[in-house]
């Protein structure tokens, strides 16, 4: 996995910009995930999170969507609900994904602690399920983050 973050895909961002790794070494268990009856791409969907280990995201829990997009190029980028954050990332066999270490603005606003669970549940994944609509990162066995295609 590539380690170094690159200024050209971290879009203009308003605040202090903050390094944060989210994951040092990316290695991927054995555990197989399959793509079932996906109605969208893993690439190229706006993804809203909506549950995070299991518990249902309130819908004013941030000031601001909290969001995923995967680029085709590896790059990723999305909002935490306080602030924008951009990397990398890798998709193996088996549905096998990992995130690189990621830039972020610095603002701090009312529900970080969502933004704070949503980043180490990208650090955690190491696999990912699409069904329908709906895109589940997982860890094992463990549902870490689920996201929905936004209409």
């Amino acid at each position: 996995m590539m380690k170094t973050v690159f200024a050209a895909f971290i879009p203009v961002l308003i605040g202090v910009m903050t390094y944060v790794p989210l994951k040092n070494g990316i290695s991927f268990s054995a555990e197989k995930t399959i793509v079932v009856n996906a109605s969208v791409p893993l690439q190229g969907t706006h993804w809203k999170l909506v549950e995070l280990s299991g518990k249902i995201i309130p819908v004013n829990a941030t000031s601001k969507e909290m969001y995923l997009e995967l680029k085709s190029d590896s790059t990723v980028s999305g909002n935490g609900g306080c602030n924008a954050f951009s990397g990398h990332y890798s998709l193996g066999k088996d549905n096998q994904i990992g995130f690189g270490e990621m830039v972020r603005t610095n603002v701090l606003c009312a529900g970080v602690d969502y933004e704070k669970n949503y980043l180490d549940a990208l650090a955690k994944a190491d696999h990912y399920a699409i069904n329908g609509d709906t895109l589940t990162l997982k860890n094992e066995l463990v549902n870490l983050a689920k996201f929905t295609a936004a209409k």
